[in-house]
């Protein structure tokens, strides 16, 4: 009981400190926002909203669900003090992504705490041409070609995956195994070799206090809170990369890092410094945790389906991994989506055919429920893993989608399709679930189950 007394006294500091921050700063943009046909709503509390369940690890799906059911496909609410619109359906999302392509529709939209996590010059963080210019650079160094140079270094770090699963005597968390692996193939495309294991070890311990920080409150002026401790990781961590960058900019190659450093605009620029850091954070840092919770959630759903492992087993086996596992793990992305929400602020009235969403308004992403939107996909609530038989795993709504559909998504679907495989395949290995641990699945961040899937190799 004490953690969730800590889980709910920080979001009510979060809360208060964001009110602080939106009644100084912005609170103003939506006062003239006049009279517009807004969707049904109403917040659960008077003060915070529907913040506190919007951002509730455990509640950040059923939230989406459950009003969804009371109100429709979208409803209006107030997060973070803000008024707000909650989108879940599919139609209405691709309104407002269309939207997302007008310069001055949308401002990205996090709380300075978050920012700093980022950092300013983060693809999630900017907007407008400066978003276009990073997403344009970025992207030329994540394309499909690229990454297909990124394989050999993929590997490596699957077949020290297998091994060290195979290695483990008794019960492990599988969920643990596969954040060490994700690092790991991080680490081998970013620089092109494995680092010493307490180098590593090193990443591993601040990024992890760094990703808690996501999920705290931002009391950055208490030094042992998680907030302070993330941006203390943050700084330990950006000096590693600034290292690796002193040493790769006199000797660029088929790495990642050189990619990123070596891309050119079309007017000569190039990334600098600081905005290779900021968006190795976003999109490789804070990949790590959404690619292990799309294995995760992958390893645990085989794991209580004898029949659908035994087939994709065969597939494999008879030379039909690749488009297997990619209908497979979309359908997981679209079942467990490893990030179920996003927000932008509105700048520019909003209209999303019935209703219009005022300047000043959060618009918030109701991922998780749109991907189970039954006017999209018959009987959302069954898992059907050829769904998707006429779709790439990169067009996956769980990747986002319009202007801010994730580069990194070509890169996560290998090093995702590439793992499973070799699970899977003849020289593989099997595994059973240890009986009694809570398989409920919670963001922390990423989803994953409570007790981290502990597993046995047989």
């Amino acid at each position: 009981m004490a953690h969730r007394r800590v889980l709910w006294l920080s979001l009510a500091c979060w809360a208060w400190w964001t009110w602080t921050w939106s009644f100084c700063g912005i609170r103003h943009r939506g006062a003239a926002c006049g009279n517009h046909a807004l969707p049904p709503g109403k917040a659960k509390l008077p003060i915070f909203g529907d913040t506190l369940e919007i951002l509730n690890p455990k509640k950040m799906v059923t939230y989406q669900t459950e009003r969804r059911q009371r109100w429709g496909s979208l409803w209006s609410t107030s997060v973070l003090f803000k008024k707000a619109v909650v989108i879940t359906g599919q139609r209405e999302m691709n309104l407002a992504r269309k939207h997302e392509s007008r310069p001055r529709a949308f401002e990205a939209f996090f709380p300075p705490h978050h920012q700093r996590l980022f950092g300013k010059m983060s693809l999630l963080v900017q907007s407008g041409a400066a978003h276009a210019r990073l997403r344009r650079l970025i992207q030329s160094a994540m394309t499909p070609k690229k990454v297909e140079k990124y394989q050999a270094f993929i590997d490596l770090a699957v077949r020290d995956f297998l091994s060290s699963c195979r290695s483990e005597l008794g019960h492990f968390s599988m969920t643990k195994k596969l954040q060490e692996t994700t690092l790991r193939i991080v680490v081998q495309v970013l620089l092109g070799e494995d680092l010493a294991e307490d180098e590593l070890d090193y990443l591993r311990t601040n990024l992890r206090i760094w990703g808690i920080g996501l999920l705290s409150a931002p009391l950055n002026f208490i030094p042992w809170s998680a907030a302070a401790r993330a941006m203390r990781a943050r700084g330990n961590v950006q000096k590693v990369l600034e290292k690796w960058i002193s040493e790769r900019s006199e000797k660029l190659d088929d790495t990642l890092l050189s990619q990123l450093l070596s891309a050119t605009d079309e007017d000569g620029s190039k990334l600098s410094s600081l905005e290779v850091i900021d968006n190795v954070f976003t999109l490789v840092f804070a990949g790590i945790d959404t690619t292990a919770s799309t294995l995760s959630s992958a390893l645990l759903k085989l794991s209580q389906s004898e029949d659908l492992l035994q087939l994709l087993r065969e597939k494999i086996a008879d030379g039909e991994a690749q488009r297997s596992l990619e209908m497979f793990l979309t359908e997981i992305l679209r079942t467990n989506p490893p990030a179920p929400f996003s927000m932008r602020l509105v700048r520019e009235p909003l209209d999303l055919g019935n209703v219009t969403v005022p300047s000043g308004y959060l618009l918030v992403y109701g991922l998780g429920a749109s991907l189970s939107d039954a006017s999209c996909y018959e009987n959302p609530e069954e898992f059907q893993w050829e769904r998707f038989g006429n779709q790439s795993l990169t067009d996956s709504g769980a990747f986002g989608g319009g202007p801010r559909l994730c580069p990194g998504r070509f890169l996560a679907s290998e090093a995702a399709q590439r793992l499973l495989a070799a699970v899977l395949a003849k020289d593989g290995f099997s595994w059973k679930l240890k009986q009694g641990q809570d398989l409920r699945q919670q963001y922390i961040p990423g989803l994953f189950p409570a007790d981290g899937l502990i597993v046995d190799i047989s």
